[in-house]
């Protein structure tokens, strides 16, 4: 009688026992099938119930066990997992989010933005409202009669109508007999009476202070006409020549006298 021998079901020969054989191995060919399902499944304690369909979805799976435990507590749906079908992004990108605390809406502020990096860190170091510093500035010239056109300081940068006035009226303006200066900030003011001995053809008329050489500056004079009393008409020729110091022609004046004054940075 054939009996072939082995450990494991691939050992066994599906052609044993031959139909000639006797009765006397029969005992011997079972015990072999016994042996060899025993080795080939060692670790099967109860019944199998995968189809084999089922089982043969294992075939060719080359994962290890470390592998396919990953998916050991995996709650995702197959919908779930088919949004990751097509993502390209790196581990290092997609640990970008780990921490993030931003809801949707918060994330879809940035819909449709196209500023850049550069315009986006013009708010760097921002600590209010930018509308409200703005608005601010814009209110700096109108500010209130109680903290703008008080007192008769004269280094403020920024001069008002009311200030100028201010200023001037401190100086105890004469323009009869008087003379007088002001100043606020770099803007410089003069006026006074200038007496003329003789009646020459022009006087030069020096300022009590000096421009500086870059300066702008402008001047006025009016004159006493010697020939009609109490009357006066528009100075002729009237210039500057030097950072201190005007030109007042009088051609064609009789008069002794004339009033000046001037304006300037």
């Amino acid at each position: 009688m054939a009996l072939e021998t082995g450990t494991y079901v691939n050992s066994l020969n599906a052609s044993n026992p031959a139909s000639t054989d006797g009765l006397a191995q029969a005992d011997d060919h079972i015990r072999l099938l016994k042996s060899t399902i025993k080795a080939t499944l060692p670790n099967v304690t109860g019944a199998i119930t995968a189809t084999q369909l089922e089982l043969n979805l294992m075939d060719g799976v080359t994962a290890t066990t470390a592998e396919l435990n990953l998916v050991d507590g995996l709650t995702a749906s197959t919908a779930e997992l088919n949004k990751l079908d097509g993502v390209t992004a790196s581990t290092t990108e997609i640990n970008k989010l780990d921490g993030l605390t931003a809801s949707t809406a918060e994330l879809n502020k940035l819909d449709g933005l196209t500023a850049s990096t550069a315009e986006l860190n013009y708010v760097d170091g921002v600590t209010s409202n930018i509308q409200t510093q703005l608005n601010g500035i814009q209110t700096i010239p109108s500010q209130s009669t109680s903290t703008w056109v008080s007192g008769t300081n004269t280094t403020e940068s920024t001069v008002s109508a009311q200030k100028l006035k201010a200023a001037i009226d401190a100086g105890t303006l004469n323009m009869t007999t008087g003379s007088g200066t002001a100043q606020i900030g770099t803007l410089k003011m003069a006026w006074g009476k200038t007496t003329f001995s003789s009646v020459p053809t022009s006087t030069f008329i020096t300022l009590p202070f000096s421009y500086t050489s870059t300066s702008s500056f402008g001047v006025v004079a009016i004159s006493d006409d010697g020939n009609h009393s109490g009357a006066t008409r528009g100075a002729q020729g009237v210039s500057k020549t030097a950072v201190n110091q005007i030109k007042y022609s009088k051609a064609g004046f009789a008069g002794n006298a004339c009033h000046w004054f001037t304006i300037g940075y």
